[in-house]
């Protein structure tokens, strides 16, 4: 993400929230497919860490490029 190089603060923020707002997104999703037996147990664990950690990993980024 080269061109993210000098983001506005607001900018920022925003790219920040629209990925918290997809990884939320996502987490309620599988917990509903959870819920309704469509997706087992295990699977609903690893799909909630795997979002976790790519938008842990996603945040930090940005947060990085523009400290």
């Amino acid at each position: 993400m080269p061109a993210a190089t000098n983001l506005a603060p607001d900018k920022l923020r925003r790219r920040k929230r629209t990925i918290g707002i997809i990884a939320i997104a996502l987490l309620l999703l599988f917990t509903v497919l959870a819920l309704l037996g469509a997706i087992s147990f295990i699977v609903w664990i690893l799909a909630d860490l795997a979002v976790a950690l790519i938008a842990n990993l996603l945040l930090r980024r940005v947060g990085r490029v523009n400290p």
